[in-house]
């Protein structure tokens, strides 16, 4: 994690906005599953997403430590079970960001916890999430004390964002500008 965390949590959508959180911050959430499908770069078009990538658990360590701010724009979602799961275009569609809300979180092929899309590793990450109890499970083992102690029941209402830094918990605008939040605040 950076040194510095802005979170913001929209309910409806069951989707956290954050800059901060880095993919490497996840490798704990996702020890139970199987692996990511991960696409690298831009979403492609369309009619032809980008290629998607299966990795396996054991290949995640090692993803981590990749960089992956280089690769500019990339999109994950963890899988459950042992055999990777086959790269349709339902899965390379909801990479790309190309999905309605109600399908962006949990792919049926997948059976996902987690959909994310980030610009930039650490910079700008929206996350959907399939259990609010998981993605606040994955916060409170992510963000370090150093940073400040987030209230998850009051993230969890949706009504604020909020930015960590030193220890300290601001109540911060919740934006999807995370250039105007971090320009105020770094």
């Amino acid at each position: 994690m950076r040194h510095y965390l802005y979170l913001w949590h929209d309910p409806a959508e069951r989707m956290l906005v954050a800059s901060g959180i880095e993919f490497k911050d996840f490798l704990p959430a996702l020890g139970e599953a199987g692996g990511i499908v991960l696409r690298k770069g831009s979403a492609g078009t369309p009619m032809k997403p980008a290629a998607c990538q299966a990795l396996a658990q054991q290949q995640l360590p090692a993803l981590a430590q990749e960089d992956l701010y280089a690769c500019g724009s990339h999109a994950w979602a963890d899988w459950r079970g042992a055999a990777a799961p086959p790269l349709d275009g339902g899965v390379a569609a909801a990479l790309a960001y190309r999905a309605a809300p109600s399908q962006r979180t949990q792919l049926a092929a997948l059976q996902n916890r987690f959909l994310a899309f980030a610009h930039d590793d650490g910079w700008y990450l929206k996350l959907f999430y399939a259990a609010w109890d998981e993605a606040a499970a994955f916060l409170a083992g992510a963000i370090p004390p150093a940073l400040g102690t987030l209230d998850l029941a009051a993230l969890a209402q949706g009504d604020d964002g909020y930015w960590l830094q030193n220890g300290v918990v601001h109540v911060e605008l919740k934006t999807h500008d995370i250039d105007s939040v971090l320009n105020r605040r770094l």
